[in-house]
């Protein structure tokens, strides 16, 4: 089985229930010391709210714990299997080096720089006809527990595809007003210069 991305169609609660926890082991992930209790929210039909805890031996998935994750990630279900399945009004969302794995942030120099960002950022790509796909994510004990994201980062599909593609530097598009920022620009930086170079390697 192909355990880099899931099967398309696949139902969310097996995605996180089943899916993620097999290719989780079958990937045979080191696990860093620092690496952060994820939260995962997709709301909507067919959604849930799952706190993920990857250890030595195994990804533990459960209902969300009393104590805060380092991390809370949110989204409708209409957008979360865009993620995967992809969208006709979008472009392709998953670079091709990324696994779904990749949203437990189990790289050791990641995990190590976001102990240091604090907040709750919302990430918005536009598409044709109207169509728009958010991620909301929420970083340490003050993302988590805000109320609702205090930056917000747009950009538009052929932007985004361009540097996916490596034809547009990572950072180009904020200085030329093609990426916008919203709120606090200093924790979209953070995050910006944390992911940027990341989204455009192949």
């Amino acid at each position: 089985m192909e355990w880099h991305r899931p099967p398309q169609g696949i139902a969310v609660e097996e995605f996180f229930q089943t899916w993620l926890p097999s290719a989780y082991q079958a990937a045979g992930l080191r696990v860093p010391d620092n690496a952060p209790v994820v939260r995962a929210s997709v709301t909507g039909v067919g959604g849930g709210v799952w706190d993920l805890h990857a250890t030595e031996d195994a990804l533990v998935v459960g209902p969300p714990a009393r104590e805060p994750p380092g991390m809370w990630v949110r989204q409708n279900v209409a957008d979360f299997r865009a993620t995967f399945d992809g969208d006709a009004d979008l472009p392709v969302l998953l670079p091709p080096s990324w696994s779904a794995l990749d949203m437990l942030f189990l790289d050791a120099r990641e995990a190590d720089a976001l102990r240091s960002v604090q907040g709750r950022i919302a990430l918005e790509l536009t598409g044709r006809r109207g169509r728009r796909w958010t991620l909301d994510i929420g970083f340490g004990k003050t993302g988590v527990s805000a109320g609702r994201p205090r930056t917000t980062v747009r950009v538009d599909g052929a932007t985004f595809e361009g540097i996916q593609a490596g034809t547009i530097p990572p950072m180009q598009p904020l200085l030329d007003g093609r990426l916008v920022l919203e709120g606090d620009r200093t924790l979209a930086m953070q995050l910006l210069l944390l992911f940027g170079g990341r989204l455009g390697r192949r």
